[in-house]
């Protein structure tokens, strides 16, 4: 049994170890720890990574600033490759992280046949290209389909990041004709371990119609597989989408773009839509086909008829989906207003054809299957002709080649003030200590507040604690009271306020960039 005696020295011992444990306890940084519920949150956003502003999603209030669609600035070099046959104007593109290099595969069609072949080439810089010898037929960079697989052509490929059998590596739909005739239109599947040799699913076709390039890929988001392809049948130029577990059993078609107002003032139809996803939201390159016709054309109608360019479409889920003008994303209720559509549709390009008759990309422009993300730039390759759709018809020569435009990241649509003014958010949480944003100010300034419920300036977050953002770089890093540890206004409902002068807003970040670690405290 323990006596009296032991239990006093024991006690003794618990106080000493107590007092050394806790003699020494810190307290824990002011605001360092909060409490999120329903009740707090209210109905504040919660973020998830980088905010764009091609919608209003993010957006309260602009006073004093305006939305700006923003074009890719074409390569000066264009066309990056010259295309001795005649392009059939589709093509996909990646980069490859493993091999480190550059792949585009393209097609040409064989106007006699009504064929189109598949060639591919390779680059260390995305500029120059290489194109190896694959077919010991012709001596050249063309893949050998199997005569089995009938007509093959639209084909959309991607390096699958999920796929674990490395001989399905690489995946395509594309556009197939099992007889040669349009009777057996439909769309097939096929599998490549490196992309060039390769074999068609056996149980093709894997889903109905579609004879414009399809656009397949990996959705991280949705845990899917993905495509976009045209409707029908019957042959109708409309954008629909279809999704798989499995790459081999897909979904029917859902439509995502329609014709609406804005496709009234040039007879707009839709010859596909190549998709990005981007920063948890969806980027769309819509081809605009303006006024078709075998007619010949009136001279004040040179510049648009029978010619195709670049729409930029956004989406939040990748199923419901927005058309983009001169000030961003509009909604799909606004199509059926009243406006000057035609005005709109002018404003809307996003990667345009070239000067008439002087550019070589003046009559088409084709996007690639995927817009590519190289360091900080986002990369558009691109089919383009000097000439028009019907080239035939309107005594064109075809000619063709492949281009590339280059947008800063996330340079979709910026936030622009010519003097003075702000942007503001509404009620938003974010989770970090850091805010990043990607501006330009170069002859300007910007400054950000936070606020509270009631728009009030919070301590030591007021646009006068922030130190000014004068030049331009994708990761601005804003700083209150030369500070970049914003982790007193996490998680909990704020707005910010940008102050603008004379300076452009892509995007903003919260981000995790610090370690708040206590040893203890009381």
């Amino acid at each position: 049994m323990i006596n009296t005696k032991t239990l006093i020295l024991v006690g003794s011992a618990i106080l000493v170890v107590s007092a050394m444990t806790f003699g020494g306890s810190l307290q824990a940084p002011p605001g360092l720890f909060k409490d999120l519920n329903d009740e707090i949150l209210g109905d504040a956003i919660i973020l998830n990574g980088k905010q764009l502003f091609i919608d209003d999603y993010i957006i309260d209030q602009l006073s004093g600033a305006r939305k700006t669609l923003n074009q890719p600035v074409k390569y000066r070099g264009n066309p990056i490759l010259g295309v001795e046959d005649r392009l059939n104007l589709y093509g996909s593109t990646l980069y490859d992280k493993d091999e480190k290099i550059f792949k585009i595969w393209y097609e040409i069609w064989y106007e006699e046949t009504k064929t189109s072949g598949l060639l591919y080439a390779t680059s260390t810089d995305g500029i120059a290209w290489q194109m190896p010898v694959i077919s010991k037929t012709s001596d050249r960079n063309l893949l050998l389909i199997p005569k089995e697989w009938g007509f093959v052509g639209g084909a959309g490929i991607f390096k699958d990041p999920v796929e674990r059998d490395p001989t399905r590596r690489y995946k395509m739909l594309y556009v197939a004709r099992s007889d040669g005739t349009a009777k057996t239109l439909s769309t097939d599947a096929a599998y490549s371990p490196d992309g060039i040799h390769w074999t068609a699913e056996p149980t093709n076709p894997v889903a109905p119609f579609s004879d414009t390039q399809i656009c397949p890929y990996w959705d991280d988001l949705r845990g899917r597989y993905v495509a976009y392809l045209r409707y029908g049948p019957p042959n109708s130029r409309l954008i629909t989408r279809i999704e798989s577990e499995d790459f081999v059993s897909w979904s029917p078609k859902v439509t995502v773009i329609k014709r609406t107002n804005m496709d009234c003032p040039f007879d707009t139809k839709h010859y596909g839509m190549r998709i990005m996803p981007y920063e948890q939201v969806y980027i769309g390159i819509l081809t605009a086909y303006y006024g078709e016709t075998i007619q010949p054309i009136p001279k004040e109608n040179e510049g648009w008829m029978d010619k195709t360019e670049s729409q930029l479409t956004f989406s939040r889920n990748g199923v419901t989906w927005m058309r983009a003008g001169k000030n961003g994303a509009i909604p799909h209720r606004d199509l059926s207003k009243e406006r000057d559509w035609k005005d709109v549709t002018q404003q809307a390009a996003f990667i345009p054809y070239g000067q008439h008759q002087k550019d070589w990309d003046w009559g088409q422009i084709y996007a690639f299957h995927k817009p590519l993300i190289i360091d900080d730039e986002i990369w558009f390759y691109y089919a383009g002709t000097a000439n028009r759709h019907w080239a035939s018809y309107h005594g064109d020569t075809v000619k063709s080649g492949i281009g590339l435009a280059r947008l800063r990241l996330d340079g979709f649509v910026s936030v622009d003030a010519a003097g003075e003014g702000t942007l503001t958010t509404k009620a938003l949480v974010f989770i970090g200590d850091q805010i990043e944003i990607n501006a330009d100010a170069v002859g300007g300034s910007i400054r950000v507040a936070a606020l509270d419920a009631n728009g009030n300036a919070i301590e030591g977050f007021s646009a006068q604690d922030c130190e000014p953002v004068t030049n331009d770089n994708v990761r601005h890093v804003l700083q209150w009271n030369d500070n970049p540890d914003c982790h007193l206004i996490q998680a909990r409902p704020i707005k910010l306020r940008f102050h603008l002068n004379k300076a452009k807003l892509y995007s903003f970040t919260p981000r995790i960039r610090h370690k708040h670690y206590v040893p203890s405290y009381d």
